[in-house]
């Protein structure tokens, strides 16, 4: 495959670009139950989180050990939480220009598969999520460089430990990206079994050293993927196999909630991919890309079924470079020579998905974008009030989430419950071994002393505290509903 320079002003510009989607806007959004399950983690002491990580959540343990040291560089807010995010989408858009150019032999076409990735739904969501999502999307574009870069026909040997470098570091940051790393051996086998008979011995022994690498890169990885398998009871919310795992493959999984985005990409994707095949010079492009889209896919797919429940849309994020680079072939339909409607084709693909893509950008800046979560409402309800007599604060249900309480408000918006005493608390974090605190039911001995207090639910349960405050001596003064939330004030009769 011919390797072209790429243009490094217009990488950067990418990558500036690419930033600038996923942040702006992006400290709008309330915190939801997964950003709050990152600050539960990252806030606690190290020892904390290494007890944590023994019993649940191995699957982050190096995000969660970034962002401990992040947070401990700038603290805690919900703008340096998604911030890392933004940093890795910018990254990402900035690579996927670099691998599209080289894939595709076309500066032009790689500047375009930078600037498609960024317009796209699920692009613009994983870089103002505080996960590691934006982080994993990077991790694939950068491993697949370094698969192109050993498979070169002068590659020294450090390529290939360059390769399992960054195969460990993907896998360790979330397991599914090993799954990248099972479609680049798909790529590898059949470049082999379609090259050449001169390129035979040469395409043989890079079949060998992937094959080494990758079983170093196995045995360097089993001690975290026998500690995430062992932990996997923790995936029992996903849902199995059916027939709306259709929906979520083809919508959710690139496109959330935008048909219309879908369907222009798929048609674009399937266009791309025909004028990869079409022309010859560019077939080794489709033996990186093809893969790329599927092999991930249908192999969570396939073990959900024969084994366990695995699939989430969101898990495939990786993915989201070779949807880009697919569709930024296109143009490559038009002949070389006419430069200006190879240009004119990527203008209008771009304009077409952007302004499709639109109304996702905004809706993924609404105040409740986050599965319907209004805790900043609701922590500015508690914020609020004043502090001039003691008051306690008691945590009821979350909405959808019943292995967590509405505790997790006050982790996403500390600074709202300063000077409040939880009293039912039990085991705060950093003695708790697993992802959440341990809390015990309210009761008046534990409202004994304070003039106010302040109930914090989402409707579990809902009863029974507020009929315990009550029968502690407390009446009603203040409720302020939110969308899956109610914060009520007690004072004291």
């Amino acid at each position: 495959m011919r390797s072209r320079r790429f243009d490094a002003p217009a990488v950067v510009l990418v990558g500036l670009l690419g930033f600038a989607a996923a942040f702006i806007g992006s400290w709008t959004p309330s915190i939801w139950y997964d950003e709050a399950a990152t600050i539960a983690s990252a806030t606690r002491s190290w020892e904390s989180l290494g007890r944590m990580l023994e019993s649940v959540d191995a699957v982050h343990a190096v995000y969660y050990a970034l962002m401990h040291v992040w947070f401990d560089l700038v603290g805690y807010d919900p703008i340096t939480l998604r911030l890392p995010s933004a940093v890795f989408a910018g990254l990402a858009a900035a690579l996927t220009v670099v691998l599209a150019a080289r894939l595709l032999s076309s500066r032009g076409l790689g500047l375009l598969a930078g600037v498609v990735l960024i317009v796209l739904p699920r692009f613009t969501w994983a870089g103002g999520e505080g996960r590691s999502y934006a982080l994993g999307m990077l991790l694939a574009v950068a491993l697949t460089l370094a698969l192109l870069a050993a498979q070169r026909p002068d590659a020294r040997w450090w390529r290939w430990a360059v390769y399992g470098g960054l195969a460990v570091l993907s896998i360790a940051v979330f397991l599914y990206l090993a799954l990248v790393v099972a479609a680049h051996a798909l790529t590898v086998l059949v470049r082999l079994l379609l090259g050449s008979r001169g390129g035979a011995q040469r395409e043989g022994a890079t079949v060998i050293r992937f094959a080494v690498t990758v079983a170093a890169v196995v045995l360097v990885s089993l001690p975290l993927v026998l500690t995430v398998v062992g932990q996997s009871g923790q995936l029992s919310w996903v849902a199995p196999i059916d027939a709306d795992t259709v929906r979520g493959v083809f919508l959710t999984q690139f496109f959330p909630k935008n048909p219309a985005v879908a369907m222009v990409a798929w048609s674009l994707v399937a266009l791309g991919l025909v004028a990869l095949v079409a022309r010859r010079s560019l077939r080794p492009a489709a033996l990186v890309l093809l893969p790329w889209l599927v092999v991930p896919t249908l192999a969570i797919v396939v073990a959900s079924v024969l084994v366990t429940p695995l699939y989430s849309p969101r898990y495939l994020t990786f993915s989201l470079p070779a949807v880009a680079i697919a569709m930024a072939a296109v143009p490559a339909l038009v002949p070389v020579a006419a430069v200006r409607l190879r240009v004119a084709a990527g203008v209008v693909i771009v304009a077409l998905l952007g302004v499709l893509a639109l109304p996702s950008y905004q809706a993924q800046r609404m105040p409740e974008a986050k599965q319907d979560a209004s805790w900043s409402q609701g922590a500015g309800t508690v914020s609020r009030l004043d502090r001039d007599e003691p008051t306690a604060v008691v945590f009821g249900s979350i909405a959808y989430h019943p292995g967590a309480t509405a505790r997790v408000v006050e982790y996403a918006y500390p600074e709202a419950f300063s000077g409040l005493d939880d009293v039912a608390l039990t085991a705060p974090l950093e003695e708790s071994p697993s992802l959440w605190e341990k809390a015990d039911p309210v009761d008046a001995e534990m409202l004994a002393g304070y003039d106010r207090v302040v109930l914090v639910t989402s409707g579990r349960e809902r009863v029974e505290n507020e009929e315990a405050i009550v029968a502690a001596g407390f009446r009603e003064t203040e409720r302020d509903r939110s969308t899956n939330l109610v914060v009520v004030v007690y004072e004291r009769e």
